[in-house]
């Protein structure tokens, strides 16, 4: 599995790659899927430890409740694993006002040894969740990138849509459906259980596989939750890169929304020098 995320930032999950197959109806549509997962991977690998600034302003339509959370945002790649990356969101400012003692949490998480790491930024994630305005929540603008990878798209129904000429003259959009899952129930004939993964949308360049914009979604009815992420190209970077997120959670009369945006992008490092002790040669 390369890559792992999670609808509300932080926490690395384990998906269970299943064996479907993705719905392509035409040879357009798998020509296209081949650029559009050759992109993903690409992003992925290439946002791979790049940190940002979050903005996430939060509130609710019915009342005057508001919350602004100012966060550093990035995907993290652990030395020493391959396979395991995960968003992580450092609440800094909450309404303005610093957090706490948090300095340099990014790098120590880099230092310390790769399951050890993985559990304080559990640790980090649940400790920022408080901060979220009270029966809100905080979303992940990345899913659907890790939806698009290869590893994952099997787990979907894929359809071909029209053009979007809002966004660019042979910009596709592109929808993924859950697909049940067969498994075994006690007495061992197949069942279908629940998908983990939610209903999507994308929109992707038709020559390159890009994505300029995604969308998460629990279903396609008008009293869906959506959160909607769209990308631009970064100077620093030389790569698209997340600039919004919009949230919306239908809640009758008080519904949440939540908008985060994203600036001052840079490549995370962390050297270490390591002391080796050599025995004394033989006499």
């Amino acid at each position: 599995m390369r890559i792992a995320l999670t609808a509300i930032a932080v926490v690395m999950v384990e998906c269970v790659a299943w064996t479907g197959v993705q719905a392509q109806e035409s040879p357009e549509l798998t020509a296209l899927m081949r650029k559009v997962g050759i992109y993903a991977n690409w992003f992925v690998n290439r946002f791979s430890n790049v940190v940002s600034e979050e903005v996430y302003e939060q509130k609710f339509s019915g009342a005057s409740r508001r919350r602004q959370l100012k966060s550093e945002f990035m995907l993290v790649g652990y030395p020493g694993s391959t396979e395991a990356l995960m968003t992580f969101r450092d609440i800094r400012e909450v309404d303005g006002k610093p957090v706490g003692d948090q300095k340099e949490r990014i790098t120590q998480l880099f230092l310390e040894p790769f399951q050890s790491a993985i559990r304080r930024a559990q640790e980090i994630h649940r400790d920022g969740l408080r901060h979220s305005i009270d029966n809100g929540r905080v979303m992940d603008p990345l899913t659907v990138i890790g939806y698009l990878q290869p590893a994952y798209l099997g787990n979907f129904r894929v359809s071909r849509g029209g053009l979007a000429k809002s966004l660019g003259p042979f910009v596709r959009e592109i929808t993924l459906t859950p697909m049940q899952n067969p498994g075994p129930n006690r007495d061992g004939r197949a069942v279908l259980s629940r998908s983990p993964f939610k209903p999507a949308r994308a929109w992707v360049a038709e020559d390159t596989g890009a994505v300029l914009k995604t969308e998460l979604r629990s279903g396609f009815g008008v009293r869906s939750e959506i959160t909607t992420t769209t990308f631009a190209m970064d100077a620093t970077l030389e790569m698209p890169v997340p600039i919004e997120m919009r949230d919306e959670f239908p809640r009758g009369r008080d519904d949440f929304i939540g908008v985060a945006k994203y600036s001052n992008f840079r490549r995370f490092t962390v050297r270490t020098d390591a002391l080796v002790d050599v025995p004394p040669a033989k006499p």
